[in-house]
């Protein structure tokens, strides 16, 4: 008896022995397989990174870590869902070294999912860790305000006028839409696997993106994608259409070639399209507009018509964005001006009530001058991106005015523009379709309405 004892107390002690060192050994290579991902994720290549993520999870399915890295970088994919599951899976193991990233990336995700009281308790939580210095340099009472801010535009019970055009979006990236001739055709641009070249972006493994032209079928109620030489400008880097007049004799958009084989450009810059007939454009000329153009990122340009500012003045203007104030801010607003035909000696930036220490892009202004439509992501929103408008007053603009919920969400909404002759916009916007989360494009119907900017 004595003897059987020891054999089955051996048996155990050497299972157990076992069981503990590949459980080791597995945690080892998870350590070894996480740091690897987290170098790759540091330099921008994410779908490697997430790959380790992955597999360092599968090895090591209790470490907090671990699965806070996953999430992070499902929350960049704007895989909501799957990073919701693993930072909640993450919280539980109650890692002291991480709760405060984890409270915060909590209540990222809990915001781009709506749930707004959720993401208030985890910003809360983690500015009570890191203390009010630290959560205001990461912005956190900001991002509160931002849910506060969306709580109360959900509350009044308004309804979003947002129509997706279902037959053009996809699980890809749609956006920068344009209405033309009527409303009868249709512009944007897209990220899909159809991309001139087919390259894909090596740090996020993105498509890059191409100009498409859809015409409305009558017979279908449907835009459908038309391909033709004479629409098409697409080369092997980034391209991107921004803005076309209504008469259809200049269009405006964007080109960066700079990691394409043509390296036609060393940047983004912006170029101009003309017709001597309507919406029949010439070759695209890259514009040559004092302070337009430079070694910075410039593009999103948007023409307006000329028109008249008083009695004996007449003007035309370019708005843009760029980076070139990076040092002080991420991207602005900047606008070129032609007065009685001749172009100024610089672009100047916007005024800084509309221009902030964050991000403004996408600007759109109405062909008579009178309105300014833009992006920002850190003046009073609902979160991301919100669309925002000014009136012009002779020389200078209005305050900027948040659309509200309307248009606006609480991810990013973008590539705004109104047409008042079609009582239409349209916009772009990061929204679900079937689970996942993406950029699509949208239109919406004004007639009856009477939004502040209509009046």
């Amino acid at each position: 008896m004595k003897i059987l004892v020891i054999g089955v107390f051996t048996m155990f002690a050497f299972r157990s022995f076992t069981q503990t060192d590949v459980k080791l050994k597995d945690q080892l290579k998870a350590t070894r397989i996480l740091e690897n991902g987290i170098e790759l994720y540091n330099i921008g290549y994410s779908s490697d990174a997430y790959m380790n993520f992955k597999q360092a999870n599968v090895l090591s399915p209790n470490s907090a870590k671990n699965l806070y890295y996953l999430s992070s970088v499902e929350y960049d994919f704007k895989n909501f869902y799957d990073a919701e599951i693993h930072v909640t899976e993450a919280l539980k193991i109650n890692d002291k070294k991480l709760s405060s990233d984890l409270e915060l990336l909590a209540g990222q995700i809990h915001h781009n999912l709506n749930h707004l009281d959720s993401a208030i308790v985890h910003y809360t939580n983690c500015a009570k860790i890191i203390g009010e210095k630290l959560a205001k340099e990461y912005n956190i009472p900001a991002l509160i305000e931002q849910c506060n801010f969306a709580k109360k535009e959900q509350e009044k019970g308004v309804l979003s006028l947002r129509k997706p055009f279902a037959e053009i979006n996809t699980k890809y990236d749609e956006y920068a839409p344009i209405l033309t001739q009527g409303g009868q055709a249709l512009y944007f641009t897209a990220k899909n696997p159809d991309a001139e070249g087919d390259n894909m972006n090596p740090e996020d493994q993105s498509y890059f993106e191409d100009i498409y032209f859809s015409y409305w079928n009558d017979t279908t109620k449907t835009y459908k994608i038309t391909y033709s030489e004479d629409q098409d400008w697409n080369t092997e880097g980034f391209d991107a259409l921004n803005c076309v007049l209504s008469d259809g004799l200049h269009a405006y958009g964007t080109l960066n070639t700079s990691a394409s084989k043509e390296k036609t450009t060393e940047s983004s810059e912006i170029f101009e399209l003309t017709a001597e007939k309507a919406f029949a454009w010439d070759e695209q000329k890259m514009i040559k507009i004092p302070g337009v153009n430079t070694s910075f990122f410039d593009g999103s340009a948007c023409m307006s018509d000329t028109f008249m500012l008083d009695e004996y003045t007449y003007k035309r203007e370019l708005y843009f964005v760029s980076d070139r104030r990076a040092e002080k801010s991420l991207t602005d607003l900047f606008v070129a001006t032609e007065t009685n035909g001749v172009w100024g000696e610089s672009a100047l930036a916007l005024p800084d009530f509309i221009n902030t220490s964050g991000r403004e892009t996408t600007p759109f202004i109405t062909e008579d001058g009178s309105l300014l439509f833009f992006s920002s992501d850190a003046l009073p929103g609902m979160g991301g991106y919100d669309v925002y408008f000014c009136k012009r007053n002779g020389n200078q603009w209005s305050t900027p005015v948040n659309l509200g919920a309307s248009f606006n969400t609480v991810n990013d909404d973008t590539h705004f523009q109104y047409y008042p002759t079609l009582r239409k916009a349209v916009m772009a916007g990061i929204s679900e379709l079937d689970g996942l989360f993406n950029y699509n494009i949208f239109q919406m119907d004004l007639n009856g309405k009477s939004f502040p900017f209509m009046k």
